[in-house]
């Protein structure tokens, strides 16, 4: 464990952990400028998970060190997730069978993925960049609209490459656990964090929460240590940590009063008291995640300091210019889709060749219109590929 930990501390802490050292003690210390190799928090994860499995018995030794390599070196998942467990996939390496129907529902998954992407986070970020690309001038409204691009963005931007991650998967003849579950759908911030990054949430769940006690002692103390963890994984920046210590106090407010409370509210109310806040928090906490520079100076930006009016003819013209997709994306992030899909597949009983046709006419589709918008674009690379 301290060695998969060492390597990552080495080349992602080293600098982050240095500047706070020299900052305390006033010391000039330097550190070697150093390349962080991609996907490093992903795959020394998976590393962890299967020492700690093997030392808790949990799963057998792989003796072959070929295939122990194949594990960690899965090139779907790799960059940006899912997190994925040996245990969960240890027989699955002995026998990768590929049928067409796996390949068919790999495509298909894998054009959902792409076409999430490239259809609508990136059209998200360009929003985002027009309009943060003007912030002395920006209003309080404006703010708020470069913040709910960016929630949007960065769920497609990264649903997206699990979609597509999962979909190859699938054409290799692996099954890669879900990643996401309509996280915007959720009504707190706990069921938020049950939907969101699912593999992440299970392995500080697994490996840190509760053998640290859980909810049997000291509970509040550990789900601040958690996400104390998590923001820290994501990134050696304090507003990374500023952002998991927020969501941890968060999630011990909601534990402690505010499902209670919800509980207490008839149903009609405690249903739009609980969206409106789901709402609210979700895209103030996607901002602290966006502004990486300085956190108090971002939260104070979001809250109108240094605005002279509530709106402006510049960030109405952009969400209105961009509308369609702002509710294109909002409602696609709800289980709109699939719910019209089963209710189709009971009311009409679509034979099996029929679905498959359906669905790889739909991967055809999705790939042409990802592949010219990705002519037409600029490199974007995935926002996780930075973790």
């Amino acid at each position: 464990v301290m060695l998969n930990l060492g390597i990552l501390c080495y080349f992602k802490y080293l600098g982050f952990f240095t500047d706070i050292v020299n900052t305390v003690f006033r010391t000039s210390l330097t550190v070697p400028n150093l390349t962080m190799p991609i996907g490093i928090s992903f795959y020394t994860f998976q590393s962890l998970s299967y020492v700690i499995d093997v030392y808790r018995r949990d799963t057998e030794v792989q003796y072959s060190f070929p295939r122990l390599l194949l594990y960690v070196s899965l090139f779907p998942q790799l960059i940006a997730g899912p997190i994925v467990r040996y245990k969960d996939i240890e027989h699955q390496l002995d026998d990768m069978h590929v049928s067409p129907g796996e390949i068919n529902d790999g495509i298909f998954r894998f054009s959902i993925g792409l076409a999430k992407k490239l259809l609508i986070a990136d059209t998200c970020a360009s929003v985002v960049t027009s309009i943060y690309s003007v912030t002395d001038s920006i209003s309080l409204t404006g703010r708020w609209a470069g913040a709910l691009f960016f929630a949007l963005q960065i769920y497609y931007d990264f649903s997206g490459y699990s979609d597509m991650a999962i979909g190859l998967g699938h054409m290799v003849g692996l099954r890669f656990p879900e990643n996401f579950e309509h996280p915007y759908a959720a009504r707190t911030a706990t069921d938020f964090w049950r939907r969101w990054h699912i593999s992440l949430g299970t392995f500080f769940r697994d490996y840190v929460y509760i053998p640290l006690g859980g909810n049997r002692r000291h509970h509040l103390r550990n789900i601040l240590i958690v996400w104390f963890l998590t923001g820290l994984w994501h990134g050696a920046s304090m507003n990374f940590v500023i952002w998991g210590m927020f969501y941890g106090v968060l999630l011990i407010f909601e534990k402690r009063f505010f499902i209670g409370f919800l509980d207490f509210l008839p149903r009609a109310v405690s249903a739009v008291i609980s969206r409106v806040y789901s709402v609210f928090i979700t895209v103030f906490g996607f901002a602290i995640f966006y502004f990486t520079e300085n956190t108090a100076q971002s939260i104070g930006y979001l809250f109108g300091i240094g605005v002279g009016s509530f709106s402006d003819i510049f960030t109405t013209s952009v969400v209105v210019d961009n509308l369609n997709l702002l509710i294109v994306a909002a409602v696609l992030s709800y289980p709109v889709v699939p719910a019209i899909g089963h209710a189709l597949e009971r009311r009409f009983r679509i034979p099996y060749g029929i679905r498959r046709g359906v669905m790889f006419t739909l991967s055809v589709l999705l790939i042409s219109l990802s592949t010219v918008r990705m002519i037409g674009n600029t490199y974007s690379p995935f926002l996780y590929w930075n973790f």
